[in-house]
């Protein structure tokens, strides 16, 4: 998460209206993880508290104050309720996973980071309400450009794939891609669903489990086995796609 952050933090660090609030974030971030791992690492986390008092004496999001002049002195931190957003949570978790799958892509097909990315999610509608507020930050920390979201997207006729968890992601490779070694992978990653769809197939044919295992269990079963299969329906298309183009 730290390190999502401060990557996602460096462009507001260089707009002059947003920085002042961007700074007293991270400030107050480090200030409670200090707070938080003083018992464990105390002669750390103090030089690093005194260091952070040279750059930022006073803390606190919306009404700073000023620090304590020891982290052994300072009040153990308390959560805000009011803070918690479980919907910023869910797209923060949506991004980190699809920004991942852009960066595995880009290292995959030896795609240098000057090169600009085009990209499409399939996904539910939802997760695209999720996507869509964060683009400005795919284009920032992945230099990718998000030209579809949603259920109805359509793969590029020459593209790389990464399958997650309820999305697709799909990058356009027409002017990158290595169409041996995306066959290849293809065909190890169709290889593994098998193996996976085999095993949650063998297991819900299991009458014992399936009749003394509490329902919900043998629902996310189910459900585990379908995303499966809609995982390897994509992968085949793509290496159908792939073969074509040989």
């Amino acid at each position: 998460f730290c390190s999502f952050y401060i990557e996602m933090a460096k462009a507001r660090l260089q707009d002059e209206a947003s920085r002042p609030i961007a700074q007293r974030v991270l400030a107050h971030t480090l200030d409670t993880l200090l707070r938080l791992l003083h018992p464990m690492i105390p002669f750390i986390t103090e030089e690093v508290w005194q260091l952070l008092a040279q750059f930022a004496s006073q803390r606190g999001v919306e009404a700073p104050a000023e620090a304590a002049t020891s982290v052994m002195i300072a009040d153990w931190p308390k959560a805000d309720e009011a803070r918690i957003d479980l919907e910023i949570e869910q797209r923060f978790t949506r991004f980190q996973a699809v920004l991942g799958a852009l960066r595995e892509i880009r290292s995959r097909q030896n795609i240098a980071t000057r090169d600009q990315l085009e990209f499409s999610v399939r996904c539910e509608p939802a997760v695209a309400d999720l996507l869509r507020p964060m683009q400005p930050y795919f284009e920032q920390m992945a230099k990718a450009t998000a030209v579809s979201l949603g259920p109805h997207v359509a793969p590029p006729a020459t593209n790389a794939t990464v399958s997650l968890a309820g999305a697709e992601v799909f990058v356009d490779l027409k002017d990158f891609i290595d169409v041996a070694a995306e066959i290849e992978r293809n065909e190890k990653l169709r290889e593994k669903l098998l193996g996976q769809i085999g095993g949650k197939e063998k297991k819900l044919s299991n009458a014992s489990f399936v009749d003394r295992a509490p329902a919900d269990v043998v629902q996310k079963e189910r459900d585990s086995l379908a995303d499966l299969q809609s995982q390897l329906a994509t992968v085949e298309a793509a290496l159908e796609t792939l073969r074509s183009m040989t």
